[in-house]
């Protein structure tokens, strides 16, 4: 009897052991129940991260700018891209961010389209002076016309980048002198008034019969303060950024030149983004950032030359008299003529073609 009990008791015990043995070794392992799922362990891509310079310094307009072309492209890639912006070259002189751009230094960089003049001298079509007379014509030329697309393909000729786009700045230029006021340019004659070391004289300068003191930028407010110059010219953000106006009694001010921003990205970062991010950022990010830099730098110069306006005796425009005979004299200037024989023909003809003179 005893031993009956054992026997039965050595299977109960082996037939307990048979679950826990299930699956070991090499048999296979039984699938999931009906009903279960394998749980999901893919994982998000690692984002891009991309370098933008700029020697605009934080809040200013070209700096608020940059950092919302940086937000929109993080918003509408879902964070697959972000921008990193260095503003107030950080990582290289202005002079230098073509070069790092085409050498893939940077990823992208922001600036005065001036910095391309050197490589596409066709560029210096919106710092020609007498060309611009109006916002209509400096906006229709960006929106309505072949230009941005005629200067993009000059610059990706220039260098292995793609160009991303250009912004709208700012038109007005502004004359502060101490102790004269001008209605017309012409009555600025015989004051001495800053500019640029190395550059050749402006029209603005034989026009109006000023002498043309050239001055470093970094000295201007103290050559101002002192007498050195009776005069200086500027963008009204230069001069509220400076605080020229605390200086002076007097301003006139006129349409001068179209203060465009270049866009341009190296031409290896670019074509390693996928084609739908390529899509995003220049139909969807640049056409937004185009209509930030419109609206921020209307409200800047607005809010500087009432700033200006609000500091001195006396401002004044120039007539329209004034002006157009001021545009005809500088288009037949030397030094204009100079910068247009570096121009192609057409583009001229583009500018002058969306001109109020002529139609």
């Amino acid at each position: 009897m005893i031993d009956r009990l054992i026997k039965l008791l050595i299977v109960v015990f082996v037939l307990a052991l048979i679950p826990l043995t299930g699956g070991c070794g090499d048999e296979e392992t039984a699938p999931p129940a009906s009903g279960t799922s394998t749980p999901d362990v893919t994982q998000t891509p690692t984002p891009v991260t991309l370098k933008l310079v700029t020697s605009a310094v934080e809040g200013t307009p070209r700096g608020q700018v940059y950092n919302h072309f940086a937000d929109l492209v993080e918003e509408y890639t879902d964070d697959r891209v972000l921008v990193d912006v260095y503003p107030g070259s950080q990582l290289f002189p202005t002079t230098e961010e073509w070069e790092a751009v085409v050498t893939g230094a940077v990823d992208i960089f922001g600036d005065s389209s001036y910095y391309v003049s050197t490589y596409v001298p066709d560029v210096m079509v919106f710092y020609l002076d007498g060309v611009w007379e109006s916002y209509d014509q400096a906006y229709a030329a960006l929106e309505d016309s072949e230009l941005p697309q005629i200067l993009a393909d000059k610059v990706e000729e220039a260098g292995p980048v793609k160009m991303l786009g250009l912004l709208p700045g700012g038109m007005a230029g502004c004359v502060l002198t101490r102790d004269r006021e001008a209605v017309l340019l012409t009555d600025l004659e015989g004051l001495r008034c800053q500019s640029s070391p190395g550059a050749p004289t402006a029209p603005i300068y034989d026009y109006a019969g000023m002498k043309d003191i050239p001055i470093s930028l970094e000295e201007v407010s103290t050559a101002f303060i002192q007498g050195i110059v009776d005069a200086v010219q500027y963008p009204p953000t230069a001069i509220t950024g400076m605080r020229l106006y605390e200086t002076a009694n007097h301003a006139i001010c006129r349409t001068a030149w179209f203060f465009t921003t270049a866009m341009v990205m190296n031409g290896e970062s670019w074509e390693s983004l996928p084609s739908d991010i390529q899509d995003i950022i220049m139909n969807q990010v640049m056409p937004d950032t185009y209509e930030f830099a419109k609206v921020i730098y209307r409200d800047d110069e607005d809010t500087a030359l009432a700033l200006i306006e609000q500091n001195v005796d006396t401002m004044n425009w120039v007539t329209q008299e004034d002006f157009e005979a001021y545009v005809e004299y500088a288009q037949t200037h030397p030094v204009s003529k100079v910068q247009m024989i570096m121009i192609e023909p057409r583009i001229l003809e583009i500018i002058e073609g969306l001109s109020t003179r002529n139609q």
